[in-house]
């Protein structure tokens, strides 16, 4: 029997988040008698799925972090690795800025497939983001395929011109839609677990940054809890502004924020939800906003997002310019009522991951020329 072809993923660390659970989702949905993962990360400590990667049958390798003052021992670690490691032929690259130095390190190892995949679309001035902006450039001579999440990821990667020409593959986040169906018995069990029964419930699902524009959103709440005493605002994800968003939330005296972390329960969550509001600065492709409609919720995102992720009248964009009681009273002028599942409509779609891991195998497969579909 042939082995699997094994595929090297070069990410930060396999940690609870949006990239992250996505390409696990495709991870655990892919033909594994026939295409297995690996996960190379820049991180020397081990991360919250590598245990679960490892119970699938794939490997985990690390290394120091990448930054400027390590950029060039990182990219030589990788590519003593893979010259040493020669079972990889193909190398996909979830590092955005970096992805065109590390599939350097991978061309001059020999590797003939390279895959940059864009997760993010950058907006703003700051100096983080110029150096952002310079350190991307090599990606378009490094890499030999080129894929996005979105539009808008791809022309922050890869620029205009690569989009215009069709030079990138959009390949969007993928959910497993199967697992975010709406039902209402779990939403009024989940309710009363989390004392929440006849309340107003807003959510917000994604990890503390400031992309994610966290403050705002308390902001939006303080507005939407003078129009409804009882309102409560789940904040569901892991913090990394080092406490910033609870300290504000203590400022503003909003009692009923409550901060739940990273979870595994995200259906069960978004069923006991009322409305979901996610006022990023900006986004790759949200997963969470796909996950949030899969379970009828209504979702206000930001102008800013990308529009692929709108894939049924329940979101409507409000722009990031408007004020928070503007926010507030298009959220509380909703009518709530009626909520439906919405897998059967929004299965079968590229955003579900069974059909998304299907379209991945058969790249990997044509890239290995193994003659299988």
């Amino acid at each position: 029997m042939r082995k699997p072809c094994r595929i090297l993923h070069v990410v930060t660390q396999m940690n609870r988040a949006g990239m992250e659970n996505r390409l696990m989702d495709i991870y655990k949905n892919i033909d594994r008698t026939q295409i297995q993962f690996d996960f190379y990360t820049l991180r020397e400590t081990a991360g919250e799925f590598d245990e679960e990667i490892k119970a699938l049958g794939g490997k985990v390798f690390y290394n120091k972090p990448m930054n400027i003052v390590t950029m060039y021992s990182s990219l030589r670690n990788f590519n003593l690795f893979l010259i040493k490691n020669k079972e990889y032929k193909i190398v996909h690259c979830h590092l955005n800025q970096w992805s065109g130095l590390m599939l350097g390190s991978a061309k001059r190892a020999g590797i003939l497939t390279r895959i940059a995949h864009s997760r993010t679309s950058l907006e703003g001035y700051s100096l983080k983001n110029i150096i952002k902006n310079i350190v991307k450039i090599p990606v378009n001579y490094t890499a030999t395929h080129k894929f996005a999440v979105s539009y808008k990821a791809g022309v922050w990667l890869y620029g205009a011109r690569a989009m215009k020409n069709s030079k990138v593959k959009i390949l969007p986040n993928a959910i497993k839609m199967d697992d975010f169906h709406f039902d209402n018995d779990l939403r009024i069990t989940t309710r009363k677990k989390l004392n929440i029964s006849g309340k107003f419930v807003m959510i917000h699902v994604g990890n503390i940054k400031p992309e994610k524009n966290h403050l705002f959103l308390l902001e939006i709440f303080e507005k939407v809890l003078i129009r409804n005493k009882h309102a409560i605002l789940l904040i569901v994800g892991k913090d990394h502004m080092n406490g910033i968003v609870k300290k504000k939330a203590k400022e503003l005296k909003l009692n009923n924020v409550y901060f739940l972390g990273s979870r595994t329960d995200i259906c069960e969550l978004l069923n006991a939800a009322d409305v979901f509001v996610f006022p990023s600065k900006y986004e790759g492709f949200p997963g969470s906003v796909v996950e949030a409609q899969c379970t009828g919720l209504s979702c206000y995102i930001s102008d800013r997002i990308t529009s692929e992720v709108i894939l049924s009248d329940l979101v409507e964009t409000i722009p990031l310019t408007a004020k928070p009681e503007e926010w507030a009273d298009i959220i509380i002028n909703k009518n709530y009522l009626n909520r439906k599942d919405m897998v059967p409509i929004l299965k079968n779609t590229e955003y579900d991951v069974e059909r998304s891991a299907e379209l991945y195998k058969r790249f990997y497969l044509l890239e290995m020329r193994i003659k299988d579909v």
